[in-house]
């Protein structure tokens, strides 16, 4: 884990925003399991807004309102929290969780099976 710093508006005023750009295994799988219903697994539903707001809540160390706090995320204006959300799903784009828990349920195909 490292953590990765990018520059900010906010209230006009330069900021410096901080996160970590890896998760425990265990950090991530709860968050993942809280965003997603395999109830029926050939229809999964997926809530992106609580992923979105839980990868923020959680990887946030720094920034010029209080990390960790979920009030303060929520009160963010949608353009502060959009670009926030552009720089650390960087690091947190949910297909690529997605695609792993795929894999382990139908397992790894072979070059050869991803033509037919």
């Amino acid at each position: 884990m490292a953590i990765k710093t990018f520059k900010f508006d906010w209230n006009k005023v330069k900021e410096t925003i901080e996160y970590e750009d890896d998760l425990t295994f265990g950090e991530l799988e709860a968050i993942l399991q809280s965003c997603i219903d395999l109830t029926d697994i050939s229809k999964p539903k997926v809530d992106i807004p609580k992923y979105r707001y839980q990868i923020l809540l959680k990887v946030l160390r720094k920034a010029p309102f209080p990390v960790g706090d979920s009030t303060a995320i929520r009160n963010l204006k949608s353009t502060e929290a959009n670009k926030i959300m552009q720089e650390v799903m960087k690091d947190y784009p949910l297909v690529k969780f997605l695609e792993a828990w795929v894999e382990t349920f139908t397992g790894l195909q072979t070059k050869d099976e991803q033509t037919l």
